[in-house]
């Protein structure tokens, strides 16, 4: 296990590394971490730990391999428990997807995903983060924990595809979202993230993280072409849109796991969050 990987998260990779040989034996060959770690912004307990793992191809025409794929996730449960209990929602566990051996060296937008985890959710028909973002992340600060250095993948992380990627996502994913914050939709079925907008206590400072943080990442990197973590999304916002700077700072406090501020009230989350999200993905977008 690398040196630079957080304590708390080398050993909770090690522990599903170890898991993952008794449910696939021989079936990851290589595994690398992305996201808040490869950025240099993970906070231990809060953050997640986001893993791409390499299956090898014998695995691929295994009929029971989704199965094993499912078990592996399933192994998760205890540490997403846990992390709820604590007050940390689905954070500080593994998130994976899964790619196979031959199709490391496609384009990152031509890969198809076996399958992912994320949080308590498991998807078997693919992975939203086989994307330019996570792939930039990891070319640019991957740290490998199994197999070849990442300089060795080959990988294609598409620059030319990362900003028409992002803007896409902003007007499929986050428009409607702020769409939903403004109009409180009801509890439907399909309602778009609705744990996030229909509570009847309203909105919790995790979804104004969410909310607000989000967009203010895809911002920077559409005018920097960098990704960046939370925080420095955070901060990034207060330059940017200081109008929306109380909505702003109680998303940084849960970031930093700090006291969150009384001001603005909780009631007015939900507006404030919209705001800053149209705003931001005008700017983004305009």
């Amino acid at each position: 296990m690398r040196s630079q990987l957080p304590p708390d998260a080398a050993t909770a990779i090690r522990s599903y590394l170890r898991i993952a040989d008794r449910v696939l034996p021989g079936g990851i060959i290589a595994c690398a971490v992305t996201g808040s770690i490869a950025l240099g912004a993970y906070r231990p307990g809060r953050s997640d730990i986001d893993l791409v793992a390499v299956i090898a191809d014998e695995y691929r025409t295994r009929p029971d391999l989704l199965r094993r794929l499912r078990l592996l996730y399933l192994s998760q449960v205890p540490r997403l428990v846990v992390g709820a209990a604590r007050g940390r929602g689905v954070s500080a566990c593994c998130n994976t997807v899964f790619i196979a051996e031959s199709e490391v060296g496609r384009p990152v937008t031509q890969i198809r995903p076996i399958a992912s985890h994320t949080g308590e959710v498991f998807d078997s028909n693919g992975a939203f983060d086989v994307n330019p973002v996570t792939w930039k992340e990891l070319v640019d600060g991957g740290i490998t924990v199994r197999g070849r250095p990442i300089a060795e993948w080959d990988v294609d992380a598409q620059p030319e595809a990362l900003r028409p990627w992002i803007r896409t996502n902003l007007r499929e994913y986050w428009t409607p979202l702020a769409a939903q914050l403004r109009d409180r939709p009801s509890r439907s079925p399909g309602s778009l993230l609705r744990r996030f907008v229909t509570s009847p206590r309203g909105l919790s400072a995790g979804s104004v993280e969410w909310c607000v943080l989000g967009p203010a990442r895809m911002h920077h990197t559409l005018a920097t072409g960098e990704i960046i973590g939370k925080e420095e999304a955070g901060f990034h916002a207060l330059t940017a849109f200081p109008q929306h700077a109380p909505i702003t700072e109680v998303a940084l406090a849960k970031v930093r796991g700090a006291r969150i501020p009384s001001a603005p009230s909780r009631r007015q989350w939900r507006g404030l969050t919209a705001s800053a999200m149209d705003d931001m993905i005008t700017a983004s977008l305009g």
